[in-house]
């Protein structure tokens, strides 16, 4: 039989290949009877602190805010900031249109000292009664009456005037309120007030010249809007809320990290200054509203941006010792790690367990700093997937053969597949 050419050619070529595949397989992948077990990673006892915090996102806020509004109704006069600008406290932010105010207080005063005069009139009276002797034509119960009731013209007549006197008062503190100032230093964040614009009556979150009662002079057209917002700079804020399963683990005072995306690079210190005694529930996720405070304010910071914070809610000592938590095994209570000495040997030891943190777990007794332990074994494990085709075929790869064939083995080599 003469056999083709073209098929010495690929039997030869499949003879080289495979016994290049075989010996590359055992030189890669020596097998277990070389005694090689797999690769032990160790790692050594850390000494540090050991902590464990929580993350959550907000917005940064000022640490307080103060709306102003006129104590008056009135139509607005001027307008003396814009949104954006600091203010003192004190500072006058806008006015009202006094006309109406200063005509009450005008008429006030016209009948202020008419009672005051009809007093003096009235005590004038009283007085020449009591001075003018009995006539003989008069009962001593004519007398009496005559004296009484002086006394009361002068009772009604000092009525009068303390009527009088009240109602100038507060007409007085209405014109006064036509003022607007500032209840307290900060940024401008809310500005409402238009000239000609009516404004209506009520209260600032701080005493200022703006508060006040309703003159019978002012507008009835009011708005119930705040003239301004103030918002307090000078120590800002994030308003972060707290998943129901890690609250219980937060506290005020704790210490946090702020970072912020708008500000790349910013990073600042922080402290727990108030929890939510109640829960905010939304989209079936209930959290509370945790305010943090921050110690500085990162440059470029504003208002409203978003915050990442993470809150420490446990920290060990400085010098505590600590291992990666992988080389930790606890089993019925008690937890232990192999120590690895310098034979290569392992030792089982048993430790006492504290602060589970990011880095690691800390170690309150059974090892000392510097010594190695083990985090497992790694053993050399291979696979791989592929077909062979024709009387000649190998696995592990696309094959080939001088005729249609079956399908190699998973990882492996197949010097002949019938397939």
């Amino acid at each position: 039989m003469t056999i083709r050419k073209p098929v010495v050619i690929n039997v030869s070529l499949a003879v080289v290949i495979i016994g290049a595949i075989i010996g590359t397989y055992f030189l890669i992948f020596p097998s277990s009877s070389s005694g090689s077990t797999g690769t032990q990673l160790t790692t050594t006892v850390q000494q540090g602190v050991v902590s464990n915090t929580i993350t959550a996102s907000g917005t940064v806020a000022p640490v307080s805010e103060a709306t102003a509004s006129f104590g008056v109704s009135g139509t607005i006069a001027t307008v003396n900031v814009s949104l954006g600008q600091t203010v003192a406290a004190g500072q006058v932010l806008g006015t009202l249109q006094t006309a109406s105010f200063q005509q009450a207080v005008n008429n006030d005063t016209t009948l202020l000292a008419q009672a005051r005069t009809q007093l003096v009139n009235a005590k004038a009276a009283l007085a020449a009664t009591e001075a003018t002797p009995a006539s003989p034509n008069t009962t001593a119960a004519q007398t009496l009456s005559s004296l009484n009731s002086a006394k009361q013209q002068v009772a009604t007549a000092q009525d009068q005037v303390t009527t009088a006197s009240q109602t100038l008062a507060k007409d007085q503190s209405n014109l006064g309120a036509t003022t607007l100032t500032a209840p307290a230093a900060g940024l401008v964040i809310g500005l409402t007030g238009v000239v000609g614009q009516s404004a209506g009556s009520g209260s600032s979150s701080s005493s200022s010249a703006g508060t006040g009662s309703t003159s019978s002079a002012s507008s009835a057209s009011t708005s119930s809007s705040a003239f301004a917002t103030i918002a307090d700079v000078s120590a800002m804020t994030v308003s972060a809320s707290i998943a129901e399963a890690d609250i219980a683990s937060v506290t005020v005072g704790q210490k946090a990290v702020v970072t912020f995306p708008a500000v790349p690079g910013e990073t600042a210190d922080a402290t727990v200054t108030a929890i939510a005694p109640t829960a905010t529930t939304s989209n079936s996720v209930v959290t509370y509203a945790t305010t943090i405070t921050l110690a500085s304010i990162p440059t470029g910071l504003r208002l409203g941006q978003t915050a990442s914070v993470a809150i420490t809610t446990k920290s060990s000592a400085a010098d505590a010792l600590y291992v990666p938590t992988a080389a930790i095994t606890t089993a019925n209570g008690v937890s232990t790690v192999k120590v690895v000495g310098a034979n290569g040997k392992t030792t089982v030891t048993t430790v006492t367990l504290g602060i589970v943190g990011t880095v690691g777990t800390e170690i309150k007794t059974g090892l000392k700093a510097g010594q190695t332990v083990s985090l497992g074994v790694v053993t050399p494990t291979t696979t791989g997937t592929g077909t062979g085709t024709g009387r000649t075929g190998f696995g592990g790869g696309a094959g080939f053969g001088t005729r249609p064939g079956g399908t190699g083995g998973t990882g492996g080599f197949a010097p002949r597949n019938n397939g």
